[in-house]
């Protein structure tokens, strides 16, 4: 049995590593509801943009259509993986990272040749141990996710479409759902997916029922102003789910942590106090046997 010194040095140790574990959940609690309300502010405004994009694009001439809308040759594809910098978090990265490596498989079979954009040190670090080709990190978007940096971003992404540098651009991250649950999501965002069966309720248009709109500028002007935008505020999303997702994924992570720590302590405090009496019994019974050597 270990004695007093050592059980007492572990004690302190992990009283220590609790009270850590207990400020990091603390803080990740905290950047989660900046995140989270972030996110619940933006989607309504990103759905109603994007409603209005597919109902400008209902009946537009395919010579109208926005280059970053139209669907390009099987060539290169860019995957942008947004991870995190900092870890402590539990699966967060592992599954992405093994999602990541899957979608880019599919790809390949697809006939793509593929690059890499890196969005957080942990999936740099996981791609410098193998062959994929990563043209570009970009570590600082997920440190605080602001719209200005996610808009340069996303201009980036479009000139490399529009160039013609990469066909498809897709896109690997955590969509966030709630403080314990998030979604890992691979998804194509350029060239931009439209769709043409909605009214401008949102509702579902059979066929007959279409509405018909008087637009002033012309379509194509219009989808010119509104694709980048929509682009924009789509990557600015998907950085604020990544971001909240981490700091949920790490509030639980160190909420276990912290449990775990509570527990470990109970049974040391067990543990010692036992190995306490056992040496005071050991004293009482040594100072009453020299007592008694001393009367015999």
């Amino acid at each position: 049995m270990a004695n007093l010194k050592e059980v007492r040095s572990r004690i302190a140790s992990i009283k220590s590593t609790r009270q850590i574990t207990s400020a990091m959940k603390m803080v990740s609690a905290s950047k989660l509801r900046k995140g989270q309300n972030a996110i619940h502010n933006l989607r309504p405004y990103e759905e109603q943009l994007r409603l209005i994009l597919n109902n400008v694009n209902k009946g537009l001439k395919e010579e109208d259509k926005n280059i970053l809308c139209s669907p390009k040759p099987v060539s290169d594809a860019l995957v942008v993986v947004v991870a995190s910098n900092k870890g402590l978090c539990g699966t967060f990265n592992s599954h992405l990272l093994k999602k990541t490596v899957k979608h880019i498989l599919i790809l390949k079979e697809q006939g793509f040749k593929v690059k890499l954009w890196i969005i957080g040190k942990k999936a740099e670090d996981f791609f410098k141990k193998t062959n994929y080709p990563v043209d570009g990190l970009f570590h600082d978007l997920i440190d605080k996710v602001t719209f200005e940096n996610a808009f340069k971003f996303a201009n980036q992404a479009m000139v490399n479409i529009e160039n013609g540098t990469f066909q498809r651009i897709d896109f690997v991250y955590n969509r966030f759902v709630n403080a314990a649950t998030y979604d890992i999501i691979a998804e194509q965002i350029l060239p931009l997916t439209l769709e043409n069966n909605s009214d401008d309720m949102g509702r579902s248009v059979k066929k007959g029922e279409e509405v018909e709109y008087i637009l002033e500028p012309s379509k194509k002007e219009i989808m010119n102003e509104l694709v980048p935008k929509v682009i924009q505020t789509y990557i600015y999303r998907i950085l604020l789910d990544s971001y909240a997702s981490e700091q949920g994924a790490r509030m639980t992570s160190m909420h276990k942590a912290t449990d775990n720590a509570t527990e470990l302590l109970k049974n040391l405090t067990i543990t010692y106090n036992k190995v306490r009496q056992s040496s005071i019994t050991n004293e009482i019974v040594e100072i009453v046997g020299g007592a008694e050597a001393l009367n015999a």
